[in-house]
C-alpha cells in the first residue's frame, strides 16, 4: 500500500512549474527590448550589439547548467533554484542602469550564468520528491513550463511596451517577475517539506536493487552518449524553431505573416511528444528504447523526405515539421530530464547539467551553421543538414541504450 511520500506533491510541482516559467522573464527580455532600442536613438549601440548579446547569453547559459548540477548536488536543489531565479532578478534590476553595451553585457552574463543553474536544480528537487516510477512523467510535465513561460512572458512584456513602459519598464517587470517566482518557490517548497517531514535538501530517491544503474566506464559512456545526442537533437530543434517561418515561405510559397502564423503551432507538437515520452519511459523495460531510438530515426526520414520533396503544399510541410518536432522532443525530453537522474543513486543533478548543457551548446550552433546551409542551398540543403544531424542523434541514442543496459532502462 503506497505511503504518503509515494504520492505526487502536486502543489510543490506546480510551484516548480510556475517558478521555471518565470525564468523566461530573463530569457525572453531581449525580444521585447529589441524594438524599443530600435526606435530609441539613445540605445542605438545596444541595438547594434543585440545579436552578440544573445549569442553570448546562450553560451554562458549552457555553462551555467554545468555549474548548476554541481551546486544542486552540493547544496540542495531548492536552494540553488531559488538562488538562480533571485540572482537573475537582481541582474535584471541592475541592468536598468546599464547604458552601454559593455555594462549591459556584464549584467547579461551574470544573469544567464546563474539562470543556467535553474533546470538541473528543478531535476534535483523533482527526483527527491517524486516516486521513481513516475519521475519521467513528472519531468515531462515540468519541461512544458517553457511553453507557458515563453508565451506568458512575451505577452506581458509586449503589454508593457505597448503601454509606454520602454526599456526600463521591461527590465523592471522582468526583475519583479523573477524575484516573485523565487519567493513563491521558496515558500511553497519549505511548506511542502515541513508537511511531509523531509529535509529541504533531500537527495534523489536511491535506485532499488531491480533498477541499479551501470557503474564506472559504462556510466560515463552513457552520459557522454546522451550529451552528444542531446546536442545533435538541439541543432535540429532549435533550427526548426528559428527557421520554420522562413521555410514556410521558401518551400510552401506563403507570405511572411502566414509563415509566422503557421509555425506558431510547432511547439505544441513538441509538447505532445514530450508527454508521450514520459508516459512510455515510466512503463519501464524496452518502452524506453521505443521512446528514444525510433523517434529520432523517423524524424531523420521525415526531414530527408522534405528535402527531396521540393515545393510542397503548406499543410504537408507543416505536417512534416510537426512530426519531426514531436519525434525529436521524445529523446530530447528524456535526455534533458529523467535519464540522467535515474542513472545512479547520487550525482543526478550533475549528470543532468552536463547532458542538458550539451543541448544548449548545440543550440548555440544552430543559428549560424544552419543559416549558412539555408543561404547556400535553400530549404532542401537545410532539410538535408537537419536530417543528417537527426541520423547522428539516432546512432548516439542506440549507443546510449547499448552502453547503459539496465541502468538506462531503470
Amino acid at each position: 500500500m503506497p505511503g504518503a511520500n509515494d504520492r505526487l506533491p502536486l502543489l510543490a510541482l506546480a510551484a516548480l512549474f510556475v517558478g521555471y516559467s518565470c525564468s523566461y522573464f530573463h530569457r525572453a527580455d531581449l525580444s521585447a527590448l529589441a524594438p524599443v532600442w530600435t526606435g530609441d536613438g539613445l540605445h542605438a549601440a545596444l541595438r547594434a550589439a543585440l545579436p552578440d548579446l544573445a549569442s553570448l547569453g546562450m553560451l554562458v547559459y549552457a555553462c551555467g547548467k554545468l555549474l548548476g548540477g554541481w551546486l544542486a548536488d552540493r547544496f540542495g536543489g531548492r536552494r540553488t533554484f531559488v538562488a538562480a531565479l533571485a540572482g537573475a532578478g537582481v541582474a535584471e534590476a541592475v541592468a536598468v542602469f546599464a547604458e552601454t553595451p559593455f555594462a549591459f553585457a556584464a549584467c547579461r552574463v551574470a544573469g544567464m550564468l546563474v539562470l543556467g543553474c535553474a533546470w538541473p536544480s528543478v531535476g534535483h528537487v523533482a527526483a527527491a520528491m517524486t516516486p521513481r516510477a513516475r519521475l519521467a512523467t513528472t519531468m515531462a510535465f515540468l519541461s512544458q513550463s517553457y511553453l507557458l513561460g515563453d508565451a506568458a512572458v512575451r505577452a506581458l512584456l509586449a503589454a508593457v511596451v505597448a503601454g509606454g513602459g520602454g526599456a526600463h519598464g521591461v527590465l523592471r517587470t522582468s526583475a519583479s517577475g523573477l524575484l516573485a517566482g523565487a519567493a513563491l518557490v521558496s515558500v511553497v517548497l519549505a511548506v511542502d517539506a515541513r508537511r511531509r517531514g523531509v529535509p529541504t535538501t533531500a537527495a534523489p530517491r536511491p535506485a532499488t536493487t531491480a533498477t541499479t544503474a551501470t557503474a564506472g566506464g559504462s556510466l560515463r559512456g552513457v552520459v557522454v552518449a546522451l550529451a552528444a545526442m542531446n546536442a545533435a537533437i538541439a541543432v535540429v530543434r532549435e533550427s526548426l524553431a528559428l527557421w520554420a517561418p522562413t521555410l514556410c515561405v521558401a518551400a510552401a510559397g506563403v507570405d511572411a505573416a502566414g509563415g509566422v502564423r503557421a509555425s506558431a503551432w510547432l511547439p505544441f507538437a513538441s509538447a505532445a511528444g514530450a508527454f508521450a515520452a514520459g508516459w512510455l519511459a515510466d512503463r519501464g523495460g524496452r518502452c524506453l528504447w521505443w521512446a528514444t531510438v525510433p523517434p529520432a530515426a523517423t524524424a531523420a526520414v521525415a526531414l530527408a523526405w522534405l528535402a527531396r520533396a521540393g515545393d510542397v503544399p503548406l499543410p504537408w510541410l507543416l505536417a512534416g515539421l510537426a512530426f519531426a518536432s514531436a519525434a525529436l522532443a521524445m529523446p530530447m525530453s528524456l535526455a534533458s530530464g529523467v535519464l540522467p537522474l535515474r542513472l545512479g543513486p547520487t550525482g543526478g543533478a550533475r549528470r543532468l547539467g552536463i547532458v542538458d548543457g550539451a543541448g544548449s551548446f548545440g543550440a548555440v550552433l544552430a543559428g549560424a551553421a544552419m543559416g549558412r546551409a539555408l543561404d547556400a542551398g535553400g530549404a532542401a540543403a537545410l532539410f538535408l543538414a537537419l536530417a543528417a544531424s537527426a541520423a547522428v542523434a539516432t546512432a548516439l541514442a542506440e549507443a546510449a541504450w547499448r552502453l547503459g543496459g539496465r541502468g538506462v532502462r531503470a
